[in-house]
C-alpha cells in the first residue's frame, strides 16, 4: 500500500489534472468489466426526467455483512444522483398534467422563454435565455430571491410539446442583476425587459438556436444539482484506486493507525503549540488524536471549544509537515474544509493566530481579509497567471468559425441571396434573376434622418419589409408583493461589483432578426406560409415574377430553412469548442498549482462542495492532511469522494447530535436509505475510536441543565459561573430560563407554505421591547424559529415598532431559523416554536439541541408544549425530557414573570394586552424617584437612568432678579419677566456730514438684521431678503420706526459724535504704531452685525481699519472715484462717505430715476442670544415706505457746494435698496436736494410682539 501510494506521489501534477479535468476512461479492452455507473455522464439525459417512474435504488450497504468497495461506492453514486435529479422528474411530470397550472410549492415555472445568443467563455458556451415569472403568484425580488442558482438543473421544453415527447437538459451558467435579471437602465434598457440568464446545455446536441422557438422551462425548489454532480464524478475516479482509508469506510476497521507523516522520520513527533496549554482535560486527549492518527474523530457539543481546538492542531499540522519536509520539496498545504462558508471563514479567520499563509477556494466569502487570500484574487496579482493559456488558440479558432457561421442566419440586416444559394435553398437561376452584384447584407436603419439601403433582396422584396417581431414579452401582471425578509438597501456600486464576479466573461453573439419580410395578414399559420412558400419557389425561376405581396413569405422560409441546416451543423462545433475549453482549464489549473506553490500556501480552505469541485486542482498539490469542520453535517459522498491518493491523515470534527447533512428528497432521508447519515454519525456507531470534548464555556448551568438531558456528560468551566461573566437578565429579577406556553394557532404563508404564529411574534416582540427598555442591547438579542414564516413575521413586527425603532433606527435584527444559527450564539436567546395543531419538523431532536443550546446568559422558549408532548411518539422523545426539566424547576407558565428592576415588583404578562400595564419597562408603582433637586418623578415605573430624562416640575429658584423661575426643573432658568434677556443696545447713529444741517431722524430700535419676505427688496450678502445686520443706523430695517425731529443735543447723537472723533483718534494711533487690526470674521458678522452688541472698542477697531485699507485698493483696477455699484459699500467707499459731504454729482453714474412713485416694503425679524446660547427669534416686522415722483424743478444748490447739483433728481430704486442695505437715513443721505427730501412722505406698517424661542 505504501509503495503504492509513494508511486501516485510521482506523478506529475500536469498527469494528476489531466486525468481529473478529462474523466479518462480506460483503454477499450477495460471497459468491458467497468460497472455502468462508472461510464455514466456526469450530467443527466433527458431519459432520467422524462421518465414516468423513478428508477430502483440500492439500499443502505451496511444493512448487510460483506460489502465490497464497488458496491459501496456505486450505492453513494445512485443515492445522490437520484437526490440531484428525482425532484425535476417529479416536477415535469406534474407538469405535463397540468400545463397551464401555476407554480407550486415544489417547482418555479418560467414560460415566454426565447433563446437571445451565445455568451463564448473560458468556461463553455453559455446560451443566454430570456424567460418571464408571469407563473408565479407574487413578484419576484431577484436581489433576495434564491432563484437559478449558478448549478441549478433546469428542464426546457417546446411550448407546444409542454414535456409530452421533447425536454432540453441546462444548468444555470451564471445568474447577475444588472444587465441579466434586472434592466441596466443605464445602458438604456427598457424597464420591461425580460429577466435574462446563462446556461449550459448538459448534452450539445439539446442546443437551440433558433430565437422564434418559445420554450417553457421549470427548476425544481430542492435538490440543487451542483451539490452532488462533482461528488459524482469523484467517486468513478475513487472507483480506479485504492486507497489507505478503504479499511476503515469500507471494511469497518476499528484499530486506529498512526499518520504516515507523523513515522516517516525517525523520531518525528507532533509538534505541541504554546495555546495547547490552555486546553482542558478532554481537549488534550483530543488534540493528541488530531495529530496522531490516520483517521481521527473528534466530537464537540454545543460550547466546548472546537474550532479552538481544530486551530491549534492546524497550527500543529503545519510545524509536523515543516519539520519532515526535504529542502526543496514544496510544501504540501494542510487542506480545510467546512459544510458552510461562514465556519470555513471563521476558521481560516483563526490561522492568523500563529500566521499561517492561507488561501481560499470559491469566492463566496464575506470576510476581507480572506477576501484577499481567494484563488482569484491570488491569480490576478501573480506574475505567473500572464500569458495565454493552452488551449486559447485553439477555442479562438473555433469561436471564428462559430461566429462566422451565426453570421450567416442572423445578420443586423437582411441574409444575402448569396448565403441561400450556398445551402442549395435557392437556384442557380433564381440568383441571377435578382440581377444583383452586391450580395453582401446589407444593414437597415430606421429613423427620421436614416434612409433604408435598397440592394440586392431589399430591391426584390419591394418595400415587402419590417423589422422582425420574432416574440413581444408581456410583462408579469396582477402579482402579490412577495414578503419583505430584509429590506436593507444594497448599494449599487456594490451590486455591480458582485455582477462581475458572477458574470461569464467572452464573446457574446446574439441570435436575433434584424428585418425580415412582410407576411399577408390572410395567411394564419406557420404551415400556410411555409406550403404556399415551397410552391412559389418551385414555380418560378425568376423570383422577380412572385408578386410582391408574396415576397416576404418566401424569405421566411428560405431563412427558416438556412437557421436549421446552421443549426444541425452547431452541436458539433459546440462539441469542438468544448474540447477547446477542457485545455484551458487543464492550463489554468496547471497554473494555479505554480501560484499556489509559489505563494508557500500552508493552509488551503474551501467548502466540502469544494473538496470533489476542485479534486484535480487539490490533488496536483498532493496534500498529506485533510480536516473537516461540521463533519457530522456534510455527505458522507463529499469526504468518501475526496479521497486523494497523498492523503496520509483525515481529522473530522463535528457533532452527530446536532444539525445531520440536509436531504430534499424525503424516503432518502430515511430507512432504508439513510442517506442522512454522515460518515461521522457512521463511524461513531461503527465503534471507531473518538474522543468527545466535555467541558463548556458558553452556557449558565441553567441552561447547562437542559442540554444535560442529551449530553448527560457536560460540565461548566468556571468562567460561566461568574456572574460578572455572565450577568443575569436585565429586568426579568434572576429568570434567566422561562418557556411561556400558550395555545396561540398557527397560519401558513399562502406564497411559499411556510408556517407562522402572528400572537406569539405579538408577544416576542414586546418582550423584546421590554428587554430593551430595561437595558439590553438589541444585538445581545437572537429570536430563532424554526420557520421562514415566522421569520418573516417577527422582522415584519420588530421593524414597525415604534418605541424599538428609538432604538434600533437601523432596524437590523437578529431572527434566524434554527439551522442557519448553527455554530453561532449569542447572550439572548428567545426561541419561537410556532406550531400548535402538530409538531412538523420541531419534534426532530438535532434541531432541539441546537436551538437550546445558543444562549449564553438567558433562554426564554415560547411555544405550545402540549402540541410537543402529544403529536407523535418523536415529538414526545424529543421534548418530555426538555419539558421535565422546566417542570421540576417551575419554569413554565402560561405567564411570563418580569421583575421591575427599580421596586423589586413581580408582573405576570399573560397577553399581548398585559404590557401596556407597564409601558415605560417597570412595574405599576408610582416611580417617587427624586431629581437632583429633590423632586419625586411622577410617572409610572420605568426602566432607565434618569439622568436621561428631564424633570418636569416646576423649578423652585429664586433668580437674582428677585423672580421666581418659570422653567421645568429640567430646563435652563427663565424669568417670566424677561429679566434675564440681554440689555437693549442702543446702536450708535452717524451725524450728519460737516456742514449740513440735520433735519429728521429716524430712531432706531436694537436688534440685527433678517430676512426680507419681498424679493425685490432683497440686499446685499444673499438671497432676496438675506441682509447684513446691524450696519450703522439702518432704519428701515429695524422693528419698530419712528419719524420725529431730533435736536442736536439728542444724547444718542452727541454719542456718535465722540465716537467718531474717538476713531479719528485711533486712526492716527495704529498709523503711527504700523499695525493693522483685523475686521471681524464672517461669523461674528453674522451672528453680531457691525454694530449690535458690539463694545465701543470694536467700533473704534471699525473705524480705525476702515480708513486703513483704503491704501490697499488704490493700486486695483478700480478707481476709488468710481462710483460702482458692484462696491459701493466696500470699506472705503463708507469710508469715503464718512469723510466727505453728501453730494450728488452729475454724470458719475448713468443710472435712471424712476418716473413715478416708489413703493419700498421690507420685513425685518430681529434675533437675540440668550444667556443659556440658545437663539430667540422674533415675529416679523413690516415697514413701507411709499416715495412720491420727483418735482418738476430741480431744487437750489446747496451754499458753498462745489460740485453743481444740476441734473440731481430723485435717487433711481436700485440707489435707495443698496442704501437702505447699508442703513442710511434716506433724508439724510439725499438732504442736498432740499425740495426733494421736504417732499418726501413715509407710510409704516409696524407689528411688534413678544420674542418667541423656536428652538
Amino acid at each position: 500500500m505504501a509503495q503504492n501510494q509513494q508511486v501516485q506521489r510521482e506523478v506529475s501534477s500536469l498527469e494528476i489534472i489531466t486525468n481529473h479535468v478529462k474523466n479518462k476512461q480506460r483503454d477499450e479492452g477495460d471497459k468491458a468489466s467497468l460497472r455502468s455507473w462508472q461510464i455514466s455522464p456526469e450530467l443527466p439525459e433527458s431519459g432520467e426526467i422524462m421518465a414516468f417512474d423513478p428508477p430502483p435504488l440500492p439500499i443502505d450497504p451496511w444493512k448487510g455483512e460483506d460489502v465490497t468497495k464497488d458496491e459501496y461506492l456505486e450505492c453513494q453514486y445512485r443515492l445522490n444522483r437520484h437526490e440531484g435529479t428525482e425532484l425535476l422528474r417529479r416536477a415535469v411530470n406534474e407538469f405535463r398534467d397540468q400545463p397551464s397550472m401555476m407554480e407550486s410549492s415544489d417547482f418555479y415555472i418560467y414560460t415566454q422563454v426565447h433563446v437571445q445568443g451565445y455568451m463564448f467563455a473560458r468556461a463553455g458556451a453559455a446560451c443566454r435565455i430570456s424567460f418571464s415569472t408571469e407563473r408565479s403568484p407574487t413578484h419576484v425580488d431577484w436581489p433576495k430571491s434564491v432563484r437559478l442558482a449558478p448549478g441549478t438543473l433546469v428542464a426546457l421544453s417546446p411550448r407546444s410539446d409542454a414535456y409530452s415527447t421533447k425536454c432540453h437538459l441546462a444548468v444555470v451558467a451564471a445568474k447577475y442583476l444588472v444587465g441579466g435579471l434586472e434592466p441596466d437602465t443605464e445602458a438604456g434598457e427598457d424597464e420591461n425587459t425580460p429577466p435574462r440568464i446563462e446556461i449550459f446545455w448538459t448534452n450539445g446536441e439539446d442546443a437551440i438556436l433558433d430565437p422564434s422557438v418559445e420554450f417553457v422551462m421549470i427548476e425544481a425548489k430542492g435538490g440543487y444539482f451542483e451539490t452532488v454532480r462533482h461528488a459524482m464524478v469523484g467517486l468513478q475516479h475513487a472507483a480506479r484506486y485504492e486507497s489507505k482509508f478503504d479499511k476503515y469506510f469500507v471494511e469497518g476497521c476499528t484499530k486506529e493507525g498512526t499518520a504516515a507523516y507523523v513515522q516517516q522520520t525517525p523520531g518525528q513527533v507532533a509538534r505541541i503549540p504554546g495555546t495547547a496549554q490552555h486546553f482542558d482535560s478532554s481537549q488534550m486527549q483530543a488534540f493528541k488524536r488530531m495529530t496522531s492518527c490516520e483517521l481521527a474523530i473528534v466530537q464537540g457539543p454545543p460550547g466546548t471549544g472546537k474550532t479552538f481546538t481544530s486551530v491549534v492542531a492546524l497550527e500543529s499540522h503545519v510545524r509536523t509537515l515543516q519539520a519532515g519536509r526535504g529542502k526543496d520539496e514544496p510544501f504540501p498545504p494542510v487542506i480545510v474544509a467546512a459544510q458552510t462558508n461562514h465556519a470555513l471563514d471563521q476558521l481560516l479567520g483563526r490561522c492568523g493566530a500563529f500566521d499561517a499563509v492561507i488561501a481560499r477556494l470559491g469566492g463566496r466569502t464575506e470576510d476581507e481579509a480572506i477576501e484577499g487570500r481567494t484563488l482569484f484574487n491570488l491569480r490576478k496579482s501573480s506574475k505567473l497567471s500572464r500569458g495565454p493559456l493552452k488551449g486559447d488558440k485553439s477555442r479562438m479558432s473555433i469561436l471564428d468559425t462559430i461566429q462566422h457561421s451565426l453570421s450567416t442566419c442572423f445578420p443586423s440586416g437582411l441574409i444575402s441571396a448569396r448565403h441561400f444559394y450556398a445551402q442549395e435553398l435557392i437556384t442557380k437561376e433564381q440568383l441571377e434573376s435578382l440581377d444583383d452584384d452586391d450580395w453582401e447584407s446589407a444593414p437597415l436603419f430606421s429613423g427620421d434622418t436614416e434612409e433604408v439601403t435598397a440592394e440586392s433582396m431589399i430591391q426584390w422584396l419591394h418595400g415587402y419589409i419590417e423589422q422582425d417581431q420574432t416574440y413581444v414579452y408581456r410583462p408579469p401582471s396582477n402579482q402579490a408583493e412577495a414578503p419583505t425578509v430584509d429590506d436593507a438597501e444594497v448599494d449599487p456600486r456594490l451590486r455591480r461589483e458582485d455582477d462581475e464576479k458572477e458574470r461569464l466573461h467572452g464573446e457574446f453573439i446574439p441570435t436575433e432578426f434584424g428585418w425580415t419580410g412582410s407576411v399577408p395578414g390572410t395567411i394564419s399559420s406557420q404551415s400556410a406560409w411555409c406550403f404556399q412558400a415551397r410552391k412559389l419557389l418551385a414555380k418560378y425561376s425568376n423570383l422577380y415574377e412572385i408578386k410582391p405581396q408574396q415576397r416576404g413569405t418566401v424569405y421566411r422560409w428560405l431563412r427558416k430553412q438556412l437557421v436549421d441546416i446552421v443549426a444541425e451543423r452547431f452541436p458539433k462545433q459546440l462539441k469542438e469548442y468544448q474540447a477547446a475549453c477542457v485545455e484551458v482549464k487543464v492550463s489554468r489549473w496547471e497554473k494555479d498549482v505554480k501560484i499556489l506553490q509559489g505563494e508557500r500556501i500552508e493552509v488551503l480552505g474551501c467548502t466540502t462542495t469544494g473538496l470533489t469541485k476542485y479534486r484535480g486542482l487539490i490533488a496536483a498539490l498532493k496534500p498529506r492532511v485533510l480536516m473537516v469542520e461540521e463533519a457530522a453535517e456534510t455527505r458522507e459522498v463529499n469526504i468518501a469522494s475526496a479521497l486523494y491518493p497523498s492523503l496520509d491523515q483525515i481529522v473530522l470534527v463535528g457533532d452527530h447530535q446536532q444539525l445531520v447533512p440536509h436531504v430534499d428528497v424525503r424516503e432518502l432521508g430515511q430507512e432504508p436509505y439513510n442517506l442522512h447519515i454522515s460518515l461521522f454519525e457512521r463511524l461513531v456507531h461503527q465503534n471507531l475510536p473518538y474522543s468527545m470534548l466535555r467541558v463548556q464555556r458558553r452556557m449558565i448551568p441553567a441552561i447547562r441543565e437542559v442540554v444535560n438531558v442529551f449530553y448527560p456528560e457536560l460540565k461548566d468551566h468556571q468562567t460561566v459561573m461568574d456572574p460578572r461573566v455572565r450577568p443575569p437578565v436585565k429586568g426579568m429579577g434572576g429568570q434567566n430560563l422561562f418557556w411561556f406556553h400558550h395555545v396561540w394557532s398557527e397560519a401558513q404563508n399562502a406564497d411559499d407554505f411556510s408556517f407562522s404564529n402572528p400572537q406569539e411574534a405579538d408577544m416576542i416582540t414586546r418582550f423584546v421591547r421590554y428587554l430593551i427598555l430595561n437595558g439590553v442591547h438589541c444585538s445581545q438579542i437572537t429570536i430563532l424559529t424554526y420557520y421562514k414564516g415566522q421569520v418573516t413575521q417577527l422582522l415584519e413586527k420588530l421593524r414597525r415598532d415604534p418605541v424599538l425603532l428609538n432604538f434600533n433606527p437601523t432596524r437590523a435584527w437578529s431572527v434566524r431559523t434554527v439551522d442557519g444559527f448553527q455554530g453561532e450564539e449569542n447572550e439572548i436567546i428567545l426561541l419561537s416554536l410556532v406550531r400548535s395543531a402538530r409538531a412538523g419538523f420541531v419534534d426532530n431532536e438535532n434541531r432541539a439541541v441546537v436551538a437550546l443550546s445558543r444562549a449564553r446568559c438567558g433562554m426564554y422558549i415560547f411555544g405550545n408544549a402540549m402540541t410537543l408532548l402529544q403529536s407523535n411518539k418523536r415529538s414526545y422523545e424529543t421534548w418530555a425530557k426538555v419539558y421535565n426539566v422546566f417542570v421540576e424547576r417551575e419554569l413554565i407558565d402560561t405567564t411570563l414573570p418580569v421583575t421591575c428592576e427599580n421596586h423589586g415588583r413581580l408582573t405576570e404578562i399573560g397577553d399581548i394586552h398585559d404590557w401596556d400595564t407597564i409601558p415605560g419597562g417597570g412595574c405599576q408603582q408610582r416611580c417617587d424617584e427624586k431629581c437632583p433637586q429633590g423632586h419625586a418623578c411622577r410617572s409610572t415605573c420605568h426602566a432607565g437612568d434618569h439622568t436621561r430624562m428631564k424633570c418636569r416640575h416646576g423649578c423652585d429658584k429664586i433668580l437674582g432678579c428677585g423672580h421666581a423661575c418659570s422653567s421645568f426643573c429640567g430646563d435652563p432658568c427663565e424669568c417670566p419677566h424677561q429679566c434675564n434677556k440681554p440689555p437693549p443696545v442702543v446702536l450708535p447713529h452717524r451725524g450728519p456730514p460737516p456742514g449740513v444741517q440735520s433735519h429728521s431722524r429716524m430712531i432706531l430700535p436694537t436688534g440685527r438684521g433678517g430676512k426680507s419676505s419681498n424679493g425685490n427688496s432683497a440686499q446685499r450678502g444673499g438671497k432676496a431678503g438675506g441682509t447684513r445686520g446691524g450696519r450703522g443706523a439702518k432704519a428701515h430695517c429695524a422693528g419698530h420706526i419712528q419719524h420725529a425731529t431730533v435736536s442736536r443735543k439728542d444724547p444718542t447723537f452727541e454719542q456718535a459724535d465722540r465716537d467718531l472723533d474717538q476713531a479719528e483718534a485711533n486712526k492716527k494711533r495704529v498709523t503711527s504704531m504700523g499695525s493693522v487690526e483685523q475686521e471681524p470674521t464672517s461669523e461674528e458678522l453674522m451672528e453680531m452685525g457691525y454694530h449690535s452688541h458690539i463694545s465701543q472698542s470694536r467700533q473704534n477697531k471699525r473705524s480705525s481699519l476702515l480708513s486703513l485699507t483704503i491704501p490697499s485698493f488704490e493700486n486695483t483696477a478700480i478707481s476709488l472715484t468710481e462710483d460702482s455699484l458692484s462696491d459701493k459699500w466696500s470699506p472705503e467707499k463708507i469710508s469715503q462717505r464718512e469723510e466727505m459731504p453728501r453730494k450728488r454729482v452729475v454724470g458719475e453714474r448713468e443710472e435712471q430715476p424712476s418716473p413715478g412713485p416708489m413703493t419700498l416694503k421690507e420685513t425685518y425679524r430681529p434675533t437675540f442670544m440668550a444667556t443659556d446660547g440658545t437663539r430667540l427669534y422674533g415675529p416679523p416686522s413690516y415697514a413701507k415706505y411709499t416715495i412720491p415722483a420727483p418735482p418738476p424743478q430741480r431744487g437750489p444748490e446747496l451754499a458753498g457746494s462745489e460740485v453743481s447739483t444740476e441734473g440731481a433728481e430723485r435717487p433711481s430704486r436700485k440707489r435707495l435698496l443698496l442704501d437702505a442695505a447699508a442703513g442710511l437715513n434716506f433724508e439724510e443721505e439725499y438732504c442736498c436736494v432740499e425740495s426733494v427730501s421736504q417732499e418726501w412722505q413715509m407710510e409704516r406698517e409696524v407689528k411688534v410682539e413678544d420674542l418667541i424661542d423656536f428652538d
